[in-house]
């Protein structure tokens, strides 16, 4: 069985790309209660980067692919304002270009999760709407129950064994950490 986990980046500051002093910090306490990794992919964002970094992990290799949802699909996000993974598995089942960004997500993490040895394991940093899409396609079912969307470094764990995806669990942070 490998393991997938995706976090959204760490606190920033609106008109600033970088991380804010706390968003460094909560990436530091995050990181430091981490297990190991064995490849860590990120957004060519810097607010993706630094938060690996800060988390302590080196960036193997950033992936454009992972920066941000088409204006496309943002704007039947925004239409449909799902503030939820329920939200986003609906909007994901009905189909379009918002389903095809979804699978199109969730066969990329596939791919980067096979890059690492059976057992092992693989960190995405990226960003909001795009973990809870790619998660709403790889595992509809299970997703759905896992409440509001993600806020900072939270995320998702994905377990993949035999090709296929096989369960998950959501991420989140104790507020008493953030």
């Amino acid at each position: 069985m490998r393991v997938l986990e995706h976090r959204r980046h760490s606190h920033r500051s609106a008109a600033d790309p970088h991380l804010s002093p706390a968003g460094l910090a909560l990436a530091r306490r995050v990181g430091s209660g981490s297990p190991g990794f064995d490849r860590v992919v990120t957004s060519p964002r810097p607010r993706a980067v630094e938060t690996a970094e800060a988390m302590g992990l080196r960036v193997e290799y950033e992936l454009e692919a992972l920066g941000s949802v088409p204006d496309a699909v943002s704007d039947r996000l925004a239409e449909a304002s799902p503030s939820s993974f329920a939200g986003v598995v609906e909007l994901v089942e009905r189909g379009g270009i918002v389903r095809r960004f979804a699978n199109d997500q969730a066969e990329l993490w596939a791919t980067e999760v096979e890059r690492v040895r059976d057992g092992g394991r693989l960190l995405l940093v990226s960003h909001a709407q795009l973990i809870e899409l790619g998660t709403a396609a790889a595992l509809p079912t299970a997703a759905r129950s896992w409440g509001p969307a993600l806020g900072y470094l939270e995320g998702v764990r994905l377990f993949r064994e035999g090709g296929r995806w096989v369960g998950g669990e959501v991420l989140r942070i104790d507020p008493a950490r953030a």
